[in-house]
């Protein structure tokens, strides 16, 4: 991935998380140890887009960072958090991540996004997206985003 471009998603990503989730975004260069990986519970959020280029973006919450972000975004206790409402706050995020990239990558709106998804993984390791080109990390208080964007 073009480090230009490393470079606003990195600046948009940490806009829309400070602003919408208070929650502070640090870019990591390199993968982290096997102790600091975070294997277990994740959130998947995926979100597509066409028309100029097209393409898709991957992101893997952290369990903690999910609550975390949900509880912030909707404003409940953390005990009171259900998965429905972690799922549909990452796909939420994923929508607003995406579309704030987009509106700076493509100003003159060609692009248009999908409809976000995102789904539980009981079982995850961020292991198995080493090697991926579009791979962008990201350290939180509450473990490390992971996202990966494809172009077509």
């Amino acid at each position: 991935m073009d480090e230009n471009l490393r470079r606003v998603i990195f600046e948009t990503f940490s806009e829309v998380f400070e602003t919408m989730f208070f929650t502070f975004l640090e870019p990591l260069e390199e993968a982290p140890g096997k102790g600091e990986l975070g294997c277990g519970r994740f959130i998947e959020a995926t979100i597509s887009y066409s028309g100029g280029s097209n393409g898709n973006f991957l992101f893997y919450f952290p369990w903690e960072l999910a609550k975390n972000i949900t509880v912030n975004f909707l404003g409940v206790d953390e005990d009171e958090v259900r998965d429905g409402q972690l799922k549909d706050t990452a796909a939420e995020t994923a929508n607003m991540a995406i579309g704030s990239l987009l509106g700076k990558l493509d100003p003159g709106g060609k692009a248009s996004l999908a409809i976000p998804q995102a789904r539980l993984l009981a079982e995850f390791s961020p292991e198995t997206l080493f090697g991926e080109t579009g791979l962008c990390m990201f350290g939180t208080e509450f473990g490390i985003l992971w996202v990966v964007g494809t172009h077509a």
